[in-house]
């Protein structure tokens, strides 16, 4: 039943987010777009309780919380790119200079960089690939190219890239050549890895 729900709801985020390019973030879901430079830009898309806060009111609150964390390192780390509330739904776009900054701002896990970097920082490849056309590849086919970029995370959630998609782990769903999904990681010492 689980891996049913789950499908549907991949399904579902397939077809919403249908249609996006490989250079535009046009986010219907809450999801992570990782650019070629290394850049992140987060969208979050929930529903919006007007009652509680009224969308200038919200704005300002988000515009504080990044002033203090930029202050508190000493150089801007992360701006609001956009806030909108449509049809009782708010989307917003916060930009990020790197994982290290996403990652601590949202108390989780990212990195963001080379597979050679990778190795170097301890992290195993030694698990199950597919590429992106769903052909099993092992640990020799996505290590060869080291220069080749990489995402790991740990949280479930949608993911966007602005390169092309080379190779995943087992525990991510290609949704298309730019989209991904990363389904529910319950393993504390389990990754997933996005190659591209």
């Amino acid at each position: 039943m689980k891996r049913w729900i789950m499908c549907v709801w991949v399904l579902a985020v397939t077809l919403l987010t249908a249609g996006c390019g490989s250079s535009s973030f046009e986010p219907s879901v809450t999801s992570i777009y990782i650019k070629k430079d290394g850049t992140l830009t987060q969208a979050i898309v929930e529903s919006f309780e007007k009652a509680y806060y009224s969308e200038n009111e919200f704005s300002s609150m988000v515009e504080s919380e990044i002033t203090a964390f930029n202050e508190s390192h000493g150089e801007d780390l992360i701006s609001m790119e956009s806030l909108e509330v449509r049809d009782d739904t708010m989307y917003l776009l916060l930009d990020y200079t790197d994982a290290d900054a996403y990652a601590e701002y949202n108390d989780t896990f990212c990195y963001v960089g080379t597979v050679g970097s990778a190795l170097e920082d301890g992290f195993s490849f030694n698990m199950d690939f597919r590429d992106a056309d769903y052909v099993e590849r092992d640990t020799a086919d996505v290590t060869m190219d080291q220069d080749q970029s990489i995402v790991i995370l740990k949280d479930e959630g949608t993911v966007q890239l602005e390169q092309p998609v080379k190779y995943v782990s087992n525990n991510v769903e290609i949704l298309s050549d730019h989209m991904l999904q990363v389904m529910t990681i319950e393993d504390p010492e389990e990754y997933a890895y996005i190659v591209y």
